[in-house]
C-alpha cells in the first residue's frame, strides 16, 4: 500500500476480550488480523480501569513485528471511553509521529475479522480518496465497529462527546467531516458473520466454534486428516504434520507441536508438547510438557506429567504413569506402573506394576535403570536407587540398595507353606476354638 497504515485497536469487555479461546485471549484473533497488513504501528487503547497486565499479555500472544504501544488506562471508566474520538484523544500524542497516515479502526471484540476483509477495507478507502470509510453489514452494524480515517482530516475536527452512543458518535464525526467537504464511505463487509461483535458468552461461544472451524480447516488444507473436525480442538497455536490421523474427540492444547504419519486416537489430551514423526498415541491419554520422539507408541490410558521423554521406538502402555524420567529407546513399560524422578537406558524392560519410589516424605530422589535391565513385576524401586546394566530384578522385590551390572536382585520375603492349616481352621470354628495352630 502507497499510504501506510497505523492500527487502533479498541478494547471492549474484558470479561470477553479477555476470555481465552483455542489457548489466546479472544481479542488476539482480532489483533493478528489487523498486524497483517504490515502497519507502522499498533496502538492497543484497552480503555479506563483495564488491567494493564491483562492487556500486556493478551499482545504477547500475538507476533505482531511492528511497535505496539498499549495506551495508558484512565482512572475512571467514564461512558463514552469506547466511543472512538476518546481514544483518538488519548492515542493523539503517538499518532502525532506518523503523520499522514490511515488509522484502521478495529474493536478488540470482533474475533473473526479476516485480514484479507481489512485489507480490502484500506484499499478501497484509499482509491476513493475517503476520509472515513466503514465496514459495514446489514443495518448499523459496521458503524459501531470497523473503520479506517485519514488522521490528517479527521483530528482538526475531534471533540469529546460524553454520555452516547457509540454509533451516535461516529455519525457525528461523519457529518462533520461530510460539512468540512470530505469524502465518507460504507465497504461491504463480504461475510457479514466476521464483524459481529462477541459482547456476551453465548457470542464468545459462537466466535470459539468458527475459530475452531478454521483452525481445523488450515491444518486439514495441510494434510492432516480429521476423522470428525467437529470434535477436534487445536490450539491456534499448534502445528501438527501432515498425514497425521486426528480421531474423534482429541484437545491439542498451548504450542505442541506433532510429526508427520502419526495417529491420535480419540479422547486423548495433549498439552504444551513436542510429539516426532510416526508417533501413536492410543485412546484417553493424556500428557503435558512430554516429549515423545519418533516411533513412539503410548496408551491407551497413560499419563505423563511435565518434563517427561519417551525415546525413540519405546512403548507405553495401559495406566502407566510417568514423571520428570527420560525413558530410553527401545525401552517398555505396558502395564500398570509408576516411573517418577528417573533417567531408564536403552532396551529396559519394566514389568506390571512397578514402582519407583521417588519421595521419602521430605525430597525426590532420582532412579536410574542401566541398558538392558529386566524389571519383574510387582517391583518397589526406593529411590535413591540405581539398578546397573543388564541385571534383572526378581517379581515382588522391594529394591533398597543398588544392584551391580548383570546381577540378579532378590528382594522380598521367603515363602512359608503350612499344609493342612485351612482345614484345621475351619474345625477350630465349628469346635469354637478362635483359630488353628500357629
Amino acid at each position: 500500500m502507497k499510504r501506510r497504515t497505523v492500527v487502533l485497536l479498541l478494547g471492549g469487555k474484558e470479561r470477553t476480550v479477555l476470555q481465552p479461546v483455542l489457548g489466546r485471549p479472544l481479542g488476539a484473533y482480532a489483533l493478528e488480523a489487523a498486524t497483517r497488513l504490515g502497519p507502522d504501528a499498533v496502538l492497543v487503547f484497552a480503555g479506563a480501569g483495564a488491567d494493564q497486565n491483562k492487556w500486556e499479555g493478551l499482545i504477547e500472544s500475538v507476533e505482531t513485528g511492528t511497535p505496539v504501544f498499549l495506551l495508558p488506562a484512565g482512572k475512571r471508566p467514564a461512558r463514552n471511553l469506547a466511543f472512538l474520538p476518546a481514544a483518538l484523544v488519548t492515542a493523539r500524542a503517538i499518532l502525532e509521529k506518523y503523520p499522514e497516515r490511515d488509522v484502521l479502526v478495529v474493536p478488540a471484540d470482533r474475533p473473526l475479522l479476516r485480514d484479507r476483509t481489512l485489507k480490502a477495507l484500506v484499499r478501497a478507502h484509499v482509491a476513493k480518496g475517503s476520509s472515513l470509510t466503514f465496514l459495514s453489514g446489514a443495518g448499523e452494524t459496521g458503524l459501531a465497529g470497523v473503520m479506517v480515517l485519514r488522521s490528517s482530516d479527521v483530528f482538526p475536527l475531534l471533540r469529546p462527546v460524553p454520555r452516547v452512543r457509540a454509533a451516535a458518535g461516529f455519525e457525528d464525526l461523519a457529518r462533520r467531516l461530510t460539512k468540512a467537504g470530505k469524502k465518507v464511505g460504507f465497504f461491504l463487509c463480504p461475510d457479514e458473520g466476521e464483524i459481529l461483535p462477541a459482547g456476551d458468552s453465548v457470542a464468545v461461544g459462537r466466535a470459539a466454534r468458527e475459530l475452531r472451524r478454521r483452525k481445523n480447516e488450515m491444518l486439514a488444507r495441510r494434510g492432516v486428516v480429521f476423522l470428525d473436525p467437529s470434535s477436534a480442538w487445536i490450539d491456534w497455536a499448534a502445528e501438527i504434520g501432515p498425514r497425521t490421523v486426528v480421531y474423534p474427540s482429541v484437545v491439542i492444547e498451548g504450542p505442541t507441536r506433532i510429526g508427520g504419519d502419526g495417529r491420535i486416537f480419540p479422547h486423548v489430551h495433549i498439552m504444551s508438547s513436542t510429539l516426532g514423526a510416526r508417533v501413536r498415541v492410543l485412546s484417553s491419554t493424556v500428557m503435558e510438557d512430554t516429549v515423545l520422539e519418533n516411533d513412539v507408541q503410548v496408551g491407551p490410558f497413560s499419563r505423563f506429567r511435565p518434563k517427561t521423554r519417551v525415546c525413540r521406538g519405546a512403548k507405553v502402555g495401559n495406566f502407566v504413569e510417568m514423571k520428570n524420567t527420560v525413558f530410553g529407546p527401545g525401552s517398555k513399560a505396558q502395564h500398570l506402573s509408576y516411573v517418577g524422578d528417573s533417567t531408564v537406558e536403552e532396551g529396559v524392560n519394566v514389568g506390571a506394576g512397578t514402582i519407583t519410589c521417588n519421595y521419602d516424605g521430605v525430597s525426590k530422589n532420582p532412579t536410574r535403570i542401566g541398558a538392558g535391565a529386566f524389571i519383574g513385576s510387582g517391583t518397589e524401586l526406593v529411590a535413591p536407587v540405581t539398578v546397573g546394566r543388564g541385571a534383572y530384578i526378581a517379581a515382588g522385590s522391594t529394591i533398597t540398595k543398588d544392584v551391580t551390572a548383570g546381577a540378579l536382585a532378590i528382594a522380598r520375603a521367603r515363602q512359608v507353606e503350612k499344609p493342612g492349616w485351612v482345614l484345621e481352621r475351619v474345625r477350630a470354628r465349628k469346635s469354637g476354638r478362635r483359630g488353628g495352630k500357629p
